[in-house]
């Protein structure tokens, strides 16, 4: 099964990987003004029922070739969520913008929760690369 997703998502062969926890607020506006309560909630159950696949992942931050997997989330705080993460890249350069916590996230719209969300830095506590 593995090998299939692999295929499904043009997983390079050797891939630099990240794995960590991050946290996102999302927002009813792109003014992010009012927390999006019924769209954060949404998302976290979506994650924690289906796990996500994102198959470009941020490719507005990092360019292309970002693969996401998140596989668990917990509601943090009333306006934030916490996202449990494995990215991986044949690009190195990628993972080491993505685990730099000065990198910033520019606000993005999510279509399906009809959310506003500010990625905040990603705190990657376990990195490899192609043996």
């Amino acid at each position: 099964m593995l090998a299939d997703v692999a295929e499904q998502i043009a997983l390079p062969a050797r891939t630099w990987t990240a794995s960590g926890t991050h946290t996102a607020k999302g927002y009813t506006t792109e003014a992010a003004e009012t927390t999006s309560v019924e769209g954060m909630k949404a998302d976290c159950d979506n994650i924690n029922l289906n796990k996500k696949l994102a198959a470009d992942f941020r490719s507005d931050v990092f360019g292309p070739g970002m693969k996401g997997f998140f596989y668990e989330c917990q509601v943090a705080g009333p306006d934030t969520n916490k996202y449990w993460f494995t990215i991986s890249s044949a690009d190195q350069a990628q993972i080491d913008k993505l685990c730099d916590p000065a990198t910033r996230y520019p606000i993005v719209h999510d279509e399906q929760h009809d959310t506003y969300w500010i990625d905040e830095p990603f705190t990657c506590t376990r990195r490899t690369g192609p043996s």
